[in-house]
């Protein structure tokens, strides 16, 4: 069941937005230096992300992003906002995904408000939503696998040094047991391609801060997430000053998970859908798709525009002590992002509790880069399924 009206998140903001928030926030606005790579399902021209009509606001670089997906149908990271043909399709595809992600960044209208409003985005389209079914069988065609997301970081990653921070919210889940064999059958296959593998080593040396979403359909971390290299997001949901653990069940392995964010009651912008012209809304539209608005899709946002924030407001520092050896970068960033998490009891759906870093956007600010002992973590390429 949806949330009752007065239930629903407007404002991602922190609690308290007083001092170094306001301060990281119009610096990213201004800044020219960290840009976020956002990595989904296109993007459409919906009002909260700042769009005039068609007509897209000037921190959306479009011209910087591309669309992988359908290239053919449009070069740009626009979605048509239409599901596909295939019989899975109205089972497995969101294709205003990215529109609903992208809010948890971007929005800035009073329905919602996303953690960085006017940050500069650069968009890519890879898929018509978050579940990449990996092969080239009669059901999914070869430019859904799972290596669209490589070829999107490494497109990411060309431009940086202006990208440092690239957000994935979608993914896929390894080895399914039993199910693996229906998901065979329908032309996917289990974890990502090789080629997605090296693009995450790639960003990791060169310092790009890749933030992406734990799952929450299975109980244990989904790929890039389960990648040691990227910065694995889970989600909570807090009600007064309690928290449940988003998905439910928890995680098999929650040593993956380098921090909770938000996950569930969140009134992101998305559209109605297959409507003809596509119709925006907001999550308590009454009008819009049924069931809660929730996922670890959108913790993993809020996490990637903490990171640009931070990148931000310790910039120099982070050049000073690490233009040698960028992987530090990501290293220094999961530190301070762990560090200053606030260590909560997550509440599981069998009535135990589970310790988890929830984000804390203020105390990350504050914390500023320490010097990186550690060993870099274990290439991508190496470890999990192709």
């Amino acid at each position: 069941m949806p949330p009752k009206a007065d239930d629903y998140i407007h404002d991602l903001a922190p609690e308290a937005p007083q001092g170094v928030y306001p301060e990281a926030l119009a610096a990213l606005k201004r800044s020219r230096r960290v840009m976020i790579g956002h990595i989904d399902a296109g993007i459409a021209p919906h009002p909260a992300l700042g769009f005039a009509g068609d007509i897209p606001p000037s921190n959306i670089l479009m011209d910087l992003g591309a669309n992988l997906y359908d290239p053919e149908n449009d070069p740009s990271p626009v979605t048509p906002l239409r599901h596909g043909s295939d019989p899975l399709a109205a089972q497995l595809e969101y294709p205003d995904h990215g529109v609903k992600t992208l809010s948890a960044i971007l929005g800035h209208e009073p329905e919602f408000r996303g953690v960085a409003p006017w940050v500069k985005v650069v968009p890519y389209r890879v898929s018509n939503g978050p579940l990449f079914r990996n092969g080239t069988g009669p059901m999914t065609r070869s430019r859904e696998a799972t290596a669209l997301i490589g070829a999107a970081i490494d497109q990411a990653v060309a431009l940086t040094p202006e990208i440092r921070v690239i957000t994935i919210s979608m993914g896929n889940p390894g080895w399914l047991g039993v199910m693996d064999f229906l998901v065979r059958i329908a032309g996917g296959g289990i974890g990502m391609d090789r080629d997605t593998g090296r693009a995450v080593d790639r960003a990791y040396e060169k310092g790009v801060i890749l933030c992406c979403a734990a799952g929450q359909v299975i109980d244990r971390v989904v790929y890039p997430a389960r990648y040691s290299r990227t910065i694995a997001v889970g989600g909570v949901d807090k009600h007064g000053g309690l928290y449940d653990h988003y998905p439910p069940e928890g995680y098999a392995e929650p040593a993956h998970v380098d921090v909770w964010a938000q996950a569930k009651r969140l009134n992101r912008a998305s559209y109605l859908p297959d409507t003809d012209p596509p119709v925006p809304v907001y999550a308590d539209d009454p009008r819009a798709e049924g069931g809660e608005p929730s996922g670890t899709s959108y913790a993993t946002p809020q996490v990637a525009a903490a990171a640009a924030l931070w990148v931000e407001r310790h910039y120099d520092r982070l050049e000073e002590m690490f233009a040698d050896e960028r992987w530090k970068i990501v290293e220094a960033f999961r530190a301070a992002l762990r560090g200053s998490a606030r260590s909560e009891p997550a509440r599981l759906r069998n009535g135990s509790s589970v310790p988890v870093r929830v984000l804390d956007i203020p105390r990350l600010l504050s914390r500023a880069p320490a010097p990186v002992e550690t060993a870099p973590a274990a290439r991508a390429v190496g470890q999990g399924f192709w």
